[in-house]
């Protein structure tokens, strides 16, 4: 099963950062390829082995229109202890065994230089539109973006 879960790229750039360079107390109990993302509640879809979507919503501050910026495999839910992102309060961790995340991701802060899946193109090549929290995705469709991933 795939899900798609909507974030905030300020707290999607501080999550990169501490997954490439591995430096909060809470990135280190996990093996490397883990990327910690945060939810406000953890739903009955949430569970070890389901597929994830990480859809950036729009920032408008940035110039950023929003995209899917990641795919990944939960790999375990857990409940905080302290504040973690700098934008909101997400009580609860979910760690993400990362399958496919754009090089141009990875290698650019500057969001307008990514080559991720945009709300534009998710609407024309799959009718699917992000909207917030979380949604389920047909397998299909989550594969075919997973691998449009991995090329970009």
């Amino acid at each position: 099963m795939y899900i798609v879960i909507n974030g905030r790229i300020n707290n999607f750039l501080f999550s990169l950062d501490d997954y490439l360079n591995r430096k909060s107390s809470l990135i280190k109990r996990f093996d490397e390829g883990i990327f910690i993302w945060g939810v406000s509640k953890v739903y009955s879809v949430e569970k070890v082995g389901v597929r994830v979507l990480l859809y950036l919503s729009r920032d408008e501050e940035k110039g950023f229109d929003g995209c899917i910026v990641m795919s990944g495999e939960i790999k375990e839910i857990g409940e905080l202890r302290e504040k973690y992102w700098p934008e909101g309060e997400w009580p609860y961790y979910v760690a993400i065994k990362v399958i496919a995340i754009p090089r141009s991701v990875v290698e650019n802060r500057d969001p307008k230089k990514w080559k991720c899946l945009t709300r534009e193109e998710l609407k024309v090549k799959f009718n699917f539109r992000p909207l917030p929290g979380i949604q389920k995705l047909d397998d299909r469709i989550g594969e075919e973006i997973e691998k449009i991933l991995a090329k970009g």
